[in-house]
């Protein structure tokens, strides 16, 4: 078993197990992908990160995601995915999981920052397919089963580049091997809404099936989708947390308003630089987690206005989170 020896007062130490073996089951409801903060000279800050995982516990939450796109995965080392799911474990006590984001160029990197996460304690591994080239059919099933073998930790495959979609098909596959790991897949800007009801109806008893296009997520919780590990989570916990407990029950109105809220800001932060907008964004809520790492820290003046704007719009609804 490994634990992490968590401080409790000033001369006691509690062990916490972090190695429960995730299943699909566990891969329910709203796990924010945390913001990754920096410092002015973009070094990590641990200990704006521990306010951010403090603030999402107060809400709550599922589960939490480190080094997922919202929180900046492609700019971030091994070594700092594993701080920064350390930290989170401290933090979190053993009451959610945590799951680590794996983005990067080949198997050998994804390795790397997938081993520092599991000695860290992360409980599962959300892994996007290799950015920049295009990747097969059969290296995409040879990369995740390699992950989930040399860590031991189940997989959650993060469907978001739309260059290099992981189809359906191949996430039946995958499901139906059992050397692949697969617990779950975050159907996002890679996926549908057609391919996340294909999912649902062929392999949604095997695993969790999430959703994660930040402007639709009504629709995807509506035909069924398990939860979310949306951005939309990481920049509006409350009305993301709000959005779902009102369509499980059945509240449309107050589903649709959330929606909108959502869907609004979170369209005038995509419009032109995710990383930098959402940073704004969650600054402007008074959260503050400091710049992205360059060049992706630019926001032209018109669109900060418009992101507040929507901020501001969003903040006039009143968000009730289930007690």
């Amino acid at each position: 078993m490994v634990v992490l020896f968590v401080a409790e007062g000033a001369h006691q130490k509690r062990e916490i197990d972090i190695m429960k073996q995730l299943t699909k089951n566990d891969i329910v409801g709203i796990f924010p992908p945390l913001i990754s903060p920096f410092t002015e000279s973009e070094d990590l800050d641990l200990e704006a990160f521990r306010r951010e995982v403090n603030y999402n516990l107060s809400l709550k939450v599922t589960g939490l995601c480190v080094g997922g796109s919202t929180g900046e995965g492609h700019a971030l080392t091994a070594e700092e995915i594993g701080q920064m799911v350390r930290a989170a474990q401290e933090e979190v006590k053993g009451r959610i999981p945590v799951i680590a984001g794996i983005i990067t160029t080949c198997t050998r990197e994804a390795l790397k920052r997938a081993k520092a996460a599991r000695d860290a304690g992360a409980q599962a591994l959300m892994v996007t397919p290799p950015i920049y080239q295009i990747c097969s059919d059969d290296g995409l099933f040879d990369y995740y089963s390699t992950i989930h073998q040399a860590t031991d930790l189940p997989i959650i495959i993060y469907n978001v580049l739309t260059n290099v979609t992981v189809t359906p098909a191949l996430i039946r596959r995958l499901a139906d091997s059992p050397d692949s790991g697969l617990i779950a897949v975050k159907e996002s800007i890679g996926g549908s809404l057609e391919a996340l009801t294909e999912l649902l109806q062929t392999v949604g008893d095997k695993i969790s099936v999430t959703w994660a296009h930040d402007w639709l997520l009504y629709p995807g919780f509506a035909i069924g989708a398990t939860g979310s590990i949306s951005g939309a989570a990481a920049i509006l916990p409350r009305h993301s947390l709000a959005l779902w407990d009102a369509l499980k029950r059945s509240d449309v109105p107050t589903a649709q308003k959330l929606h909108f809220a959502i869907t609004d800001v979170c369209s005038q932060i995509s419009r032109f630089n995710w990383p930098a907008g959402v940073k704004l964004a969650v600054n402007l809520q008074g959260r503050n987690v400091g710049p992205c790492r360059s060049p992706f820290n630019k926001v032209p003046s018109e669109q900060a206005e418009r992101i507040k704007a929507a901020l501001d719009r969003a903040y006039a609804i009143d968000v009730k989170l289930p007690s």
